[in-house]
């Protein structure tokens, strides 16, 4: 099975979204904080992951980027289109549920499709994350407005992770 979901517009709040359990906003470490890069997260810089967690780093600090999910029963093999970096995480998932959530929380004005979807498609589990990204150099710490075309676009490849 591959599946392709997206393009979804998705919010990022202080430079970050994440990858979590539904609903699971408040127990969200903040990767940007010395600790968190410390103790909590395995990863380089684009995306991390600690307990059932993944956090990805983006460019900007607020606004919204395109995230486009790659579901699949084994490893895909990295995206051929042009992308500017990619990385790779585990995530462990007991309750068989994963999501887009985004750091401050659903305000419910955000689309629905991205909350309510669960990446997590052969249930509880290892997961491989890879995170294809572009355009993270283009607005460095700055505000996607919404009246300029969205800039930054991401490709999350998820697939079970065999012993």
């Amino acid at each position: 099975m591959t599946r392709l979901l997206g393009p979804w517009p998705v919010r990022v709040d202080e430079g970050q979204f994440c990858i979590a359990p539904n609903g699971n906003y408040a127990e969200v470490p903040d990767k940007r904080t010395e600790r968190a890069l410390d103790n909590a997260y395995k990863g380089a810089g684009l995306i991390g992951s600690c307990k059932d967690i993944a956090c990805v780093l983006a460019g900007i600090n607020c606004g919204t980027v395109l995230l486009s999910v790659l579901q699949a029963d084994t490893d895909p093999g990295p995206d051929t289109t042009p992308w500017d970096e990619a990385e790779e995480a585990d995530l462990t998932t007991p309750t068989g549920d994963f999501r887009y959530s985004a750091l401050k929380g659903d305000t419910g004005e955000d689309p629905r499709e991205p909350y309510e979807t669960n990446l997590a498609h052969a249930g509880p589990g290892k997961y491989r994350l890879r995170l294809h990204a572009r355009g993270r150099d283009i607005n460095p710490d700055g505000v996607q407005d919404e009246d300029e075309p969205i800039a930054e676009q991401y490709l999350l490849q998820v697939w079970p992770k065999h012993p």
